[in-house]
């Protein structure tokens, strides 16, 4: 896989670099406090490195010097993935009646490559996945504007009685893209049926078309409408301590707090007096797995109840 072009967020003007804990978590409050009525998702990352890029678009591309895989051969790949995931007998995992959209969200959650971007509502949530590991290499809180935009569900029996009745568990899908092609924006695709990790992760998805050309600001391949970056100037007034002073900005569609590496540990342990922790938030089999596997699990031996060996368990029994 090409390594990615460093998204420069401080310097491209969409970036603030927290300093302390405190001013991580006023950061968070003063952009959900900007305006009133706006509706905001976030995602955290855990390395600053990193574009907001969905994994199928990173899957495609193969030099950073070429121009971004473009939306034919996204939704190319995308058919490919979906037929072949029918094929093997994935689709009655999630209903015998699975839209491409409800199998789009099923193969995001089981790690497959989509054009979905995982998203969550709680930016505490996001802050946690931000600071949770490579503590050699700062992490983003990554914040956007979704106020107005469509919301679908991942299943939905009136998608599949559109307008293409030869194709209806395809519709949905394909009317998702083409308003978001027709409005150049995108949408979101919210879990219908959430299971346990999702819901403790209060996730859902933000999706798009691939754009004719790149909004910037480190994001490729989605429709986000920027404008002009408010600065480093403009988000420091924003951030700052005290009262609210003039020269903040008047809109933020997107913006990027970077966490520097020294800085993670202290927000995690932080995090706790919020109940953001591993094993909440990776509540299922997987998730220790994962955990375990990580060194993310201490095994307690000596809590372990007193132990006899099978060999001279008498009390066991004989037969």
């Amino acid at each position: 896989m090409a390594e990615q072009v460093d998204p420069q967020w401080v310097r491209g003007g969409w970036g603030y670099r927290v300093q302390t804990q405190d001013e991580a978590f006023r950061a968070i409050m003063r952009i959900v406090s900007l305006a009133p009525g706006r509706q905001y998702v976030w995602r955290g990352s855990t390395d600053r490195r990193h574009r907001v890029r969905s994994s199928l678009l990173r899957e495609l591309i193969v030099d950073e010097a070429e121009p971004l895989p473009d939306e034919l051969l996204v939704r190319q790949n995308e058919l490919a993935i979906l037929r072949e995931a029918r094929a093997w007998g994935l689709a009655p995992e999630v209903g015998p009646l699975a839209s491409d959209l409800h199998l789009l969200a099923h193969l995001q959650h089981h790690g497959l490559p989509t054009r979905l971007l995982d998203v969550t509502h709680n930016p505490m949530t996001a802050l946690w996945f931000a600071c949770e590991g490579e503590d050699d290499v700062g992490g983003v809180l990554l914040a956007f504007d979704v106020t107005g935009l469509p919301t679908y569900p991942a299943s939905d029996p009136q998608q599949q009685t559109g307008g293409l009745p030869s194709e209806p568990l395809a519709w949905g899908l394909r009317r998702a893209l083409r308003l978001s092609a027709l409005h150049a924006q995108p949408f979101l695709v919210r879990p219908t049926v959430p299971d346990a990790r999702t819901a403790a992760q209060e996730a859902l998805f933000l999706s798009g078309v691939v754009p004719r050309t790149g909004p910037g600001g480190g994001i490729d391949g989605l429709p986000i409408q920027l404008g002009r970056p408010p600065g480093k100037e403009k988000l420091t007034v924003l951030f700052g301590e005290g009262r609210r002073q003039a020269g903040r900005p008047t809109k933020l569609p997107f913006c990027a707090l970077v966490v520097p590496p020294d800085l993670k540990a202290t927000i995690r342990n932080h995090l706790t007096a919020l109940n953001r922790r591993r094993s909440v938030l990776y509540p299922d089999v997987d998730g220790f797995r994962d955990a375990y596997r990580g060194s993310h699990v201490d095994l307690d031996l000596g809590a372990v109840r007193s132990v006899v060996s099978a060999h001279d368990d008498v009390d066991a029994g004989t037969r």
